[in-house]
């Protein structure tokens, strides 16, 4: 005989998720630029360091400055202009890239770093278009970290194009309250379908061939004996199994561990 668990139907509501791969940015990125031409005389600023808008960057001194130290030292007047000149932040946030060293010459316009904005962190998912109905503004979804912490969020936007390869649509998560770094790879879950009172068994109680074409479930009846009772599914998640057959009903004792290449009509001891 084979040794068997066994389980006995529940009836709960059951939701199937729809769940997509998504990526965190920052939305909002400020870029500090060089307000003149010269060499950089000053620079205290390293990527991860946090800076507000208004804050000193750096500082550069032009070539005509360098001329007038020539000269200065007949005509007073000019002293002032040999100050480097400041070059203040823009944007409130975290540095996240600095292109330039102490003492490299830049040119007006050159972009010097890069600011991003925590508050501004978002995870776009990408929603094939055939599942647009169940994707909408407003629309509750779970977060689901590689470290496999999760936590519930709300669809906040959507871009009104499609991809024309994927034939898939952006939409957005806003994370603002979160710690989470970018270009961070997470799952969404969506809810796609719900049952409400269906009938259920454990997933690892349903069996099916290998085409996945049929599919029963091995009812214990006599406390010994398994029988094959062919049945039709519904939804189904991470645990559990809409049964939508009536031959299976809350009062039935189904073989759960051990059902898996049983015959039909063998005789089984039940692990208590």
């Amino acid at each position: 005989r084979s040794e068997v668990s066994i389980e006995t139907p529940v009836q709960q509501n059951i939701i199937e998720y729809l769940q997509l791969n998504a990526v965190t940015l920052f939305q909002k990125k400020d870029n500090i630029r060089s307000n003149n031409t010269g060499y950089i005389t000053s620079l205290t600023y390293k990527i991860g360091d946090r800076i507000h808008a208004g804050d000193l960057f750096c500082k550069l001194s032009t070539k005509e400055q360098a001329a007038l130290k020539n000269i200065s030292s007949t005509d007073t007047m000019l002293l002032k202009f040999q100050h480097p000149l400041n070059v203040p932040a823009n944007g409130t946030g975290i540095i996240t890239a600095v292109n330039i060293l102490q003492g490299d010459y830049i040119a007006e316009g050159d972009i010097l770093a890069t600011v991003s904005e925590p508050g501004s962190l978002i995870a776009v998912v990408n929603v094939p278009y055939e599942y647009n109905q169940y994707v909408k503004i407003g629309t509750r979804c779970e977060l689901i970290l590689p470290d496999k912490k999760t936590f519930s969020a709300m669809i906040s936007g959507i871009l009104p194009t499609v991809d024309a390869v994927s034939q898939s649509q952006s939409y957005f998560i806003k994370l603002s309250n979160q710690t989470i770094p970018e270009n961070l790879n997470i799952t969404v879950r969506l809810p796609y379908h719900q049952s409400v009172h269906a009938l259920c068994v454990s997933n690892q109680a349903v069996q099916t061939d290998e085409l996945q074409h049929e599919f029963w479930l091995m009812k214990l009846i006599a406390g010994e004996r398994a029988i094959k009772v062919p049945i039709s599914t519904g939804l189904r998640n991470e645990l559990y199994t809409e049964i939508k057959s009536s031959t299976i009903t809350l009062k039935d004792t189904i073989i759960n561990e051990g059902a898996y290449e049983l015959a039909d009509s063998s005789l089984v001891t039940v692990i208590k």
